[in-house]
């Protein structure tokens, strides 16, 4: 009995260790080659594995690259969706790890307090969607979009802004703001007339104000309520910078021309009558005394 545990033991001992196991083969390449490595079972590129166990891939991208996904030999796409991920070994298989070049975009507030800036990612293929998004602060209006700080020309004035990426995209996009300044209009004295062109305005905004005045009065000019009595324009149209928050005051004065007009008129009719009475006199005498030569003499 005793001869017959030795013998299956080492029968055992022969299978375990003499014959080799069976394997799979997984194969793992990346392209581009300097796009990054590729493991399996943390083995660089892979080899054999033994079968009944698993196998773990994984991608890890170089400085400047970013994974792009994995694909089989026949170049179909593994429905995969991370860098690593983990399968029963069934069958020898290859893998290729396609790694792409990454772009990345900066986004800046300027000023710095005007308001807040936000994308919808952080790294990026070429001919990937990106959107930015410039978020106002109180006080603030937004002015655009620019790829220059010192530049005038936004390349978009959209808050939400949508572009893809290409080979030359801005490294940084700047989200440009400006201070909002209220003004304010007045009319003295009040119900003489009507102004337009109040509001909140951006910095440096060209703003036109008009006033018109009501029956009877005229407009004489504007002023600035920091500096009552002194007239800035006596244009009824008036156009400036607005770079602080202003309030002007449009000012009338009661117009007397509508009475030196109707004054004229009734000297007018006063004249016409006067006329028309004195002829009518005139005419009356001039009859009078052609009745009276008519008249026969008695003797």
């Amino acid at each position: 009995m005793k001869k017959i545990v030795v013998f299956l033991v080492t029968i055992v001992l022969v299978l375990t260790y003499a014959v080799p196991a069976f394997a799979y083969t997984v194969d793992v390449t990346a392209e581009p080659a300097e796009g990054g490595d590729v493991f399996v079972n943390d083995v660089a590129g892979g080899g054999e594995i033994a079968s009944g166990t698993n196998a773990t891939i994984k991608a890890v991208p170089r400085d400047g690259y970013i994974f792009a996904g994995w694909f089989r030999s026949d170049g179909t796409q593994v429905d995969e969706s991370g860098a690593e991920f983990t399968y029963t070994l069934e069958e020898d298989r290859s893998y290729v790890a396609k790694f792409e070049k990454k772009y990345t975009v900066g986004l800046e507030a300027s000023p710095q307090d005007g308001g807040t800036v936000q994308q919808d990612g952080t790294e990026y293929m070429l001919g990937a969607s990106v959107t930015v998004t410039a978020t106002p602060a109180e006080n603030y209006n937004f002015m655009g979009w620019f790829t220059d700080p010192s530049s005038e020309e936004p390349v978009s004035t959209e808050q939400s802004y949508t572009f893809t990426i290409a080979e030359d995209t801005p490294a940084t996009l700047t989200a440009k703001f400006a201070a909002t300044y209220q003004l304010d209009l007045t009319v003295s004295p009040e119900g003489t007339g009507t102004v337009t062109g109040e509001g909140a305005f951006p910095g440096g905004s060209v703003v036109t104000v008009g006033a018109s005045p009501e029956k009877d009065w005229r407009f004489s000019g504007w002023y600035d309520a920091a500096i009552p009595g002194k007239i800035i324009s006596t244009d009824a149209e008036y156009t400036f910078n607005l770079d602080e928050n202003r309030t002007l005051g449009a000012l009338f004065e009661r117009s007397y021309t509508y009475i030196l007009i109707w004054v004229l008129i009734w000297i007018g009719i006063c004249f016409g009558v006067f006329v028309v009475v004195m002829r009518t006199i005139r005419h009356f005498r001039i009859a009078r005394r052609r009745n009276r030569r008519r008249r026969p003499r008695r003797y």
